[in-house]
């Protein structure tokens, strides 16, 4: 499977760099309850009995040296590309954190970045999302081209430490749905 090749390394940098902004995570998100069925907070054992019903298949479970629980598949759905899914449950702790899926063809931007602005409207001005890509692009295994956050509501339903992320590398895009309260 794709995913446990150059992404692999990806998880890594990504655990780093949400230490990094977990502290700093001072923006709200509104509905962003995590990835298809699969919500923040949830069991291993309750994401994996979604799957199926996600379409998500070819699911494969992994535990990282630093003791991470790593569930791998592939979204399979009718009107779009095989997509690389991988749910993350951080050490400690047996609650979803974060998704993150992987698009293989950079093509497919304009698409996938008009399904997450349908989903979470438009994303954070270009001073916001500058900031942000400073702060993590150094702890990624290979420096992306672009970066979209969503994230940031103003209303009396805001859940702090929820974001989506848009990166864009040379020859593949990544989403990530995260929780970044779950990494504490």
């Amino acid at each position: 499977m794709a995913i446990t090749t150059q992404p692999a390394a990806l998880v890594g940098g990504l655990l780093t760099a949400l230490v990094l902004t977990a502290t700093s995570a001072v923006a709200a998100a509104e509905g962003i309850t995590g990835y298809r069925s699969a919500e923040f907070g949830m069991s291993s054992e309750e994401v994996l009995a979604r799957l199926e019903t996600d379409d998500v298949v070819n699911v494969e479970t992994q535990e990282t040296p630093d003791d991470d629980l790593i569930i791998d598949g592939e979204l399979r759905v009718s009107d779009g590309p095989v997509t690389d899914v991988r749910y993350v449950f951080p050490a400690g702790g047996d609650q979803l954190a974060l998704v993150v899926t992987f698009h293989p063809d950079v093509q497919d931007h304009a698409v996938v970045k008009e399904q997450l602005v349908s989903r979470h409207g438009e994303p954070w001005g270009e001073e916001m999302t500058e900031w942000w890509f400073e702060q993590l692009k150094e702890g990624m295994p290979e420096e992306p081209n672009g970066l979209a956050i969503w994230g940031g509501g103003e209303s009396e339903n805001q859940e702090r430490g929820r974001f989506v992320r848009l990166w864009v590398f040379d020859d593949y895009l990544s989403v990530e749905y995260l929780d970044t309260r779950l990494f504490e």
